[in-house]
């Protein structure tokens, strides 16, 4: 079975990273939604990363995935994108 989603930009801090990256959602989900999931108890999937150290601002690394344990988490938000970065994160099925 075949769900849509989309992607939806995502700044997470923790107590020592500021980490940006893409959260992909069920078409029409909000991010309460995510955090409410069952599916995301435990972790949070991300795609095309960037981490930077809390405290200097450094890029640490960029990744094509990381997983964030949600125990981990001192806040999330989306991040405001144009609406052509928008169009161009749609994922195609």
């Amino acid at each position: 079975m075949h769900a849509n989603k989309e992607k939806l930009r995502v700044e997470i801090h923790t107590n020592a990273h500021r980490i940006i990256g893409d959260l992909h959602i069920f078409a029409g989900a909000r991010l309460t939604d995510i955090m409410q999931s069952r599916e995301t108890q435990t972790f949070f999937a991300l795609t095309d990363v960037e981490a930077y150290n809390l405290a200097s601002g450094e890029l640490l690394f960029r990744s094509d995935f990381i997983d964030i344990n949600r125990s981990q988490i001192v806040f999330i938000r989306p991040v405001e994108t144009s609406a052509a970065q928008r169009e161009e994160r749609r994922p195609t099925f």
